[in-house]
């Protein structure tokens, strides 16, 4: 780069990208001008950001931003008009900013898919990637950074997760690291789910309810293998369990009740699966990191 070229930061602000743009336009710069990539100004730090809806997740938060927080940048997490003491939790963290999700109409589900399709990540169309889950959701890979930078590399637009459901029989102690500790989950194709994106290459993610489903419009282009897993921690004990979706069963409307979404969460539906789940789990974590084919950062 010769002496004197002037770098434009295309990370900052949308406010300080105009200034800039109009102190250029009336030639108020008169060195050259290198408009840098998402690479170039990250300059080996990847950015990624999160987005998420919560409701009344006081017992998951800590747990997801410990995981979360060793590789996340950036977190838009949507409130449902939590009670608990989740908005004191996320108010707290300094990446997160916060912002109501109001779902009105006589399905809670199609009303937060509607409010998930109407998202286009605009704060996040220069981070180098992008993900949506829930709370209880966590990506999970044995070198995510290394890993993620190695599908930028290869031109890799979209990358899709194999789901699990985690199970154990004892909800987890203050500061541990779930997948360092329950590492035990039954494979569960329906949460096969978009990992990681890139909003700018793929606009349209095509999300269908629970985002179970999707159909991902623009210059899509995956990985030939899938590595990432998606480690579901919603049956951390079985009375953890019957008592969260006792209370997602009571938000359940007129149409969701119609249409059956959230029938999972009756008793009878949580018994039968948290013991499918039992035994069928297998140590997802072990098994895939000893079977890892890439070098792991620092060995």
């Amino acid at each position: 780069m010769r002496p004197g070229t002037l770098l434009i930061d295309w990370k900052q602000t949308q406010n300080c990208i105009i200034a800039q743009q109009r102190q250029i336009s009336s030639g108020c710069w008169s060195e050259p001008i290198v408009f840098l990539s998402t690479k170039d100004l990250n300059m080996g730090h990847t950015e990624i950001h999160l987005y998420a809806g919560c409701w009344n997740e006081e017992a998951m938060l800590p747990f997801f931003f410990e995981h979360y927080d060793r590789f996340v940048t950036k977190y838009f997490i949507y409130d449902n008009d939590s009670t608990d003491r989740s908005l004191e939790i996320l108010n707290a963290h300094p990446r997160v900013t916060v912002r109501p999700l109001v779902l009105e109409g006589r399905s809670y589900s199609e009303a937060g898919l509607k409010q998930l399709r109407a998202m286009k990540f605009e704060e996040s169309l220069l981070a180098n990637w992008v993900t949506v889950c829930n709370i209880d959701e966590f990506f999970w890979h044995p070198d995510v950074l290394s890993y993620l930078e190695d599908m930028e590399t290869e031109g890799v637009t979209l990358v899709k997760a194999e789901g699990y459901q985690m199970v154990s029989d004892h909800f987890p102690s203050s500061g541990e690291h779930l997948p360092a500790t329950i590492k035990q989950g039954a494979r569960f194709r329906k949460m096969d789910k978009i990992a990681f994106f890139k909003p700018a290459e793929v606009p349209d993610l095509g999300f269908s309810a629970g985002r179970h489903r999707s159909a991902p419009v623009g210059n899509v282009v995956r990985p030939k293998v899938e590595e990432v897993k998606l480690l579901h921690y919603k049956h951390l004990s079985l009375d953890y369990v019957l008592k969260r979706h006792s209370e997602l069963n009571k938000r359940r409307r007129v149409r969701d009740v119609k249409k059956n979404y959230g029938y999972h969460y009756s008793e009878d539906v949580t018994l039968d699966r948290h013991a499918l789940y039992k035994q069928d789990a297998i140590n997802v974590v072990d098994l895939f990191t000893n079977a890892y084919s890439r070098p792991l950062k620092g060995s």
